[in-house]
């Protein structure tokens, strides 16, 4: 059994259950969407956020056709939308993908729609670690990625991120609307070594890059 509550709301799930993730991804949407980072109070978390974004476009390569996974409103494609011809929009929340345009799907990333070598570019920022089974989405998009097709992800430092927090909140710096522990939603952290593990088994001329100043990782592979 695994049980998450959604801080501020008191609302608990246990994702064991058919139906709970779903219902658990739209109540943290309701709360905690990333959109909320771009208009967040500090300009520091907006400054982050607009740096992560920026770094995630200039990494997705030209492509034919792409797949966004865990799109939200479908704002981070469009910066890249010039770079290629076909986004796939994909969320669990239907309600985040109707203020998208475009290509949209409302469908589990560990259960992809799609039939094989369908794409020949995944994008998945910020989606790794609320995922129940990380390896599970990794076989995913390895199966419906064209051979030699590309993956860019983006996953949070979060270790660095409570770290600061916890700092923060000591020396006395309001956090405003940020939560104050591991943020929520959040089902597991990830280092470089844990990246390494996860990545090897499906991909080959990976490359993980820390960049401190937008507190994340940045992964670039091809499929084996």
């Amino acid at each position: 059994m695994k049980l998450v509550t959604i801080p501020g709301s008191g609302e608990c799930f246990d994702l064991d259950r058919p139906g709970a993730v779903t219902a658990w991804n739209r109540a943290l949407n309701r709360r905690y969407a990333m959109e909320n980072l771009r208009r967040h109070p500090r300009g520091i978390v907006r400054s982050i956020e607009a740096r992560r974004r920026s770094r995630i476009a200039a990494l997705v390569p030209c492509f034919e056709s792409a797949l966004d996974l865990g799109a939200e409103d479908g704002s981070l494609a469009v910066s890249w939308s010039v770079k290629g011809g076909r986004t796939v929009l994909l969320d669990l929340d239907p309600a985040m993908l109707r203020r998208a345009s475009g290509a949209r799907v409302a469908a589990d990333a560990a259960r992809l729609p799609f039939s094989g070598s369908s794409f020949d570019l995944v994008v998945m920022s910020a989606i790794l670690e609320h995922m129940v089974e990380p390896p599970a989405l990794l076989a995913e998009v390895h199966r419906v990625l064209r051979p030699s097709g590309r993956i860019v992800a983006y996953v949070p430092w979060d270790g660095a991120v409570v770290f600061l927090k916890r700092w923060a909140r000591r020396l006395g710096f309001g956090l405003g609307a940020l939560h104050a522990e591991l943020a929520p939603g959040h089902l597991r952290t990830f280092d470089r070594e844990r990246l390494e593990r996860l990545f090897t088994p499906a991909c080959r001329n990976k490359r993980i890059r820390l960049d401190p100043l937008s507190l994340g990782f940045y992964i670039e592979a091809r499929v084996v």
